[in-house]
């Protein structure tokens, strides 16, 4: 183990930079904070290029760089210090290993980053095989997200896809299924149960789902609900669809 004593020190000021997303682009790295989100980047085998502990951490792979909670509190992303942080290399995934799947599920330019963290959660609970971010998501890479997907971050493989045109070239042997609230043309979660490849189109939190990707759309899925109750949750709805669909 080795250690870092300066606030000032410019390995601390480059991590530091990386709680922008700009930064993030641009070095290809993120930060990962707490013990179980750093055993999980060990157990995936993620590329781990710093690993840094206020206190022993056992590893035989990686070298731990001991600092104080002073330093670590202003390279942590959270209000309250955390015990271990980890910089991590962007893994990158292909849209051609996309099309070998048979479970898929898009966000359609979803913002908030716990919604986004609780699907990636859900997802790999309930046997999707990937994740498509479609527009401008939030980052998946914030912390965050990271947090939030609660130690199922790297389980599901997540790319981002800009255009329509690709959705439908790429993904010509898949059903593509909407959620979107309206009530012509709809089917029951139970007309979709025997499908067996397919995208599941979510939208966004203030907006639901694109017309571009509703008219590319096989089929429409909504949940019935009490009359009083207006909307659900955007991850609460995407975890309660993808749970009934596993369940075949």
């Amino acid at each position: 183990m080795s250690s870092i004593n300066s606030i000032s020190n410019n390995r601390i000021k480059e991590i530091v930079k990386l709680h922008q997303k700009k930064y993030r682009d641009e070095l290809g790295l993120f930060i990962v904070e707490g013990i179980k989100a750093v055993e999980e980047l060990i157990e995936n085998n993620i590329d781990i290029k710093e690993i840094y502990a206020i206190k022993a951490f056992d590893t035989e792979k990686y070298t731990v760089k001991i600092i104080d909670e002073s330093i670590m509190k202003k390279i942590s992303t959270t209000s309250s210090t955390c015990e271990i942080l980890a910089v991590a290399k962007k893994k990158e995934y292909k849209i051609n290993d996309y099309i070998k799947k048979n479970k898929l599920i898009l966000l359609d330019s979803i913002s908030d980053p716990g919604n986004l963290g609780t699907i990636i959660r859900s997802a790999s609970a309930f046997g999707i095989e990937g994740i498509i971010l479609y527009k401008d998501c939030v980052d998946m890479y914030s912390s965050k997200v990271i947090r939030s997907a609660a130690g199922n971050f790297f389980k599901i493989p997540i790319i981002i896809i800009k255009n329509t045109e690709e959705i439908k070239n790429k993904f010509k042997d898949f059903n593509k299924i909407a959620t979107a609230l309206y009530e012509k043309n709809t089917n029951s979660i139970e007309e979709c149960k025997n499908i067996k490849k397919y995208i599941i189109m979510f939208g966004s939190e203030a907006n639901g789902l694109s017309n571009e990707l509703i008219n590319i759309a096989d089929k429409n899925i909504i949940l019935k609900m009490n009359n009083n109750v207006e909307s659900l949750n955007l991850s609460v709805s995407a975890s309660i669809i993808m749970y009934n669909l596993l369940i075949n």
